[in-house]
């Protein structure tokens, strides 16, 4: 190999280690703000329907959840498999026994709403702002993409082949119930939103 041959094929080495940080780092940030544009259309989504009438801006429930999606918004960027998983092992290490203060808080403001359809809608926009943060863990790590996957295989087998889009929120809520506890994600979430 001769010397001009080879300070191209370094060159050429150096150039793509350098446009794969480049597209890896422009892949994480573009992922960020889709995720937060997604719960920003989920908050608004909750915010018409306050301003419908259907519900007061006052409410504890509206309170509290309006409350969760702006901390998975506002700390998205610290929303990673790594991260939960870090957390739950402190959690579990240090022997601390979770305090639900937002989930019991979440609970307690839908047992005082009386109409039942609002419960439900209110309900459904927390699922739907939960599911983003749980596809952001899930899709931002290749190691939790697999056990996604493997967790879809098995789904597969048991289930069959009835609806991928029900096995894939299905096994991703399976993995990250195994690996990570949802309700400290509300937790941190509001933390982040009061601080």
């Amino acid at each position: 190999m001769s010397a001009a041959q080879l300070a191209a094929t370094i060159q050429s080495v150096v150039m793509l280690i350098f446009l794969l940080v480049l597209c890896l780092r422009l892949v994480a940030s573009f992922r960020l703000d889709e995720f937060r544009q997604r719960m920003f259309a989920v908050r608004d989504e909750l915010f018409d329907y306050a301003a419908a009438g259907n519900i007061g801006f006052n409410d504890p429930a509206y309170r509290l959840l309006r409350q969760s999606m702006n901390g998975f918004i506002r700390y998205g960027h610290q929303l990673t498999f790594f991260r939960a998983c870090m957390g739950d092992l402190q959690r579990w290490v240090s022997g601390e026994e979770p305090r639900m203060v937002w989930h019991d808080k979440w609970q307690h403001a839908l047992d005082q709403i009386d109409n039942e359809d609002v419960k439900q809608r209110l309900i459904e926009l927390h699922l739907r702002s939960l599911q983003l943060a749980l596809n952001r863990l899930v899709l931002g790590s290749p190691v939790f993409m697999l056990l996604v996957a493997a967790a879809i295989v098995g789904l597969i087998l048991r289930d069959g082949w009835q609806n991928i889009m029900r096995m894939w929120e299905k096994a991703a809520g399976f993995a990250v119930s195994r690996v990570i506890n949802t309700k400290w994600l509300e937790e941190d979430a509001a933390a982040c939103a009061a601080a």
